[in-house]
């Protein structure tokens, strides 16, 4: 026979599954908060994100969304997308989510933004050999040393870039490039003086081309919060309240911050790496010149 206090208990146990199924099953907002795949268009732009040869999507942006979407129960398919399209593919819901967004009035007429998930530092850079030979200390210096700056065609780059922009068309000193990896290459053939960028994206591509090394100049043009960038044509207000809980969890329990140190010391590592070949296969050259 089943004793008096354990048949009052399931009693009480089955009572209050049936008032409070909250407490037994996900919330309707948190099972609803995805009913499909998010699509996420991302372009190559390394260490933040790009495709590697099988066709994977890599980077830190890209380890951060997957763990914003693990935390909701989310499913993500990455899209490789030239960065102007996606916009575009953004505006008529052909993708759900785009990465490494910076908040601008332009972008808010088609897209909610989430809480920041990181920060953004904008500077110029030169060639290392050029280092000495060029110094700003303003924005202005730029026209009045008739420096030619390199900038890629998609991207927010400051306000002093943005209000002079057409002066630098107007004194021929603005050469545009189709992204970072153009203009490192531009810069190496001589087709501008500077080159404008992410701090830690530029001069981690410049370490893909062999011997290339960028020195960044003192002068900050902008430093910024990121954000994620959801379709106004697929997502609703809900879906943003869970990706902004889900960031501001992921920021509370440090994992966003062990994200971003990761992905810190790999472009380190590959830089160094990078430095200590050339300066290798450079040792090597000479010798063979000094050879009789």
């Amino acid at each position: 026979m089943v004793p008096r206090f354990v048949f009052q208990f399931s009693q009480i146990l089955l009572l209050c599954i049936f008032i409070f199924p909250a407490f037994g099953a996900p919330s309707e907002a948190a099972v609803s908060v995805c009913l499909n795949p998010l699509r996420v268009g991302y372009n190559d732009w390394p260490p933040y994100a790009w495709q590697d040869p099988q066709g994977e999507a890599l980077g830190l942006d890209v380890e951060l969304l997957r763990a914003f979407a693990k935390h909701l129960g989310c499913e993500v398919s990455f899209i490789n997308v030239p960065a102007k399209r996606s916009h575009q593919m953004l505006k008529s819901g052909s993708l759900d989510i785009m990465m490494g967004a910076t908040k601008t009035a332009e972008r808010e007429e088609y897209a909610f933004f989430s809480t920041f998930y990181r920060d953004e530092e904008v500077r110029l850079f030169v060639l290392d050999e050029n280092k000495d030979k060029i110094q700003l200390t303003q924005w202005q210096d730029i026209f009045s040393q008739k420096l030619r700056l390199l900038v890629p065609i998609s991207g927010w780059y400051g306000v002093d870039y943005e209000q002079t922009r057409q002066r630098l068309e107007q004194e021929h000193l603005l050469i545009l490039s189709p992204d970072p990896d153009k203009s490192v290459q531009m810069l190496t053939y001589g087709r501008a003086d500077l080159i404008v960028g992410d701090a830690i994206a530029m001069p981690y591509i410049a370490s893909q081309h062999q011997g290339v090394r960028l020195s960044p100049l003192k002068l900050v043009l902008d430093r910024n919060q990121i954000h994620l960038m959801f379709s106004k044509q697929t997502s609703s207000s809900s879906q943003l309240q869970q990706f902004n809980a889900a960031i501001k969890a992921l920021r509370a329990n440090g994992e966003i911050a062990r994200i971003v140190y990761k992905w810190q010391q790999i472009s380190l590592a590959q830089q160094t790496k990078t430095s200590h070949q050339f300066n290798s296969l450079s040792a090597q050259y000479a010798d063979l010149l000094t050879i009789e």
